[in-house]
């Protein structure tokens, strides 16, 4: 009986810290960065143990207009696409909130720099684990 009980009590404990690994483990930050010449766009995604996720960041211009895009994936939802611009010799840093409603909430976010003729600079991939090139 003594190990039976010991047993249960064992498992209760493992199942309280894998349960907080997880929910820490689910709100995490991620640094992403972009540049091109002397342009760069910049910042964190912070994501939340819920549906959502944040992304911070600046867009800084030297030689031409630039700007920012992030949109939000999970699956077959997507979050709608939000941009973000500056002139050359200027800074527009921004805060942008993205949700999906449905279990898992943002799973990947896609950050693109474009210059003032659309033309695509670079794009990241950005999911809790860190950002790769697309």
């Amino acid at each position: 009986m003594r190990v039976i009980r010991s047993l249960v009590a064992m498992g209760a404990v493992a199942a309280a810290m894998f349960g907080a690994t997880g929910v820490a483990d689910a709100a995490t930050t991620t640094a992403w960065r972009i540049e091109y010449g002397a342009s760069v766009t910049a910042g964190t995604i912070s994501w939340t143990d819920g549906r959502s996720a944040s992304v911070d960041g600046n867009v800084h211009a030297v030689s031409g207009y630039r700007e920012t895009c992030v949109w939000g994936v999970n699956g077959t939802s997507t979050t709608e696409v939000a941009c973000y611009g500056a002139n050359p010799g200027k800074d527009h840093p921004f805060y942008h909130l993205l949700t999906i409603n449905k279990v898992g909430g943002v799973q990947l976010i896609h950050i693109s720099f474009y210059d003032e003729f659309n033309h695509k600079l670079g794009q990241r991939g950005c999911t809790r684990s860190g950002c790769v090139a697309e």
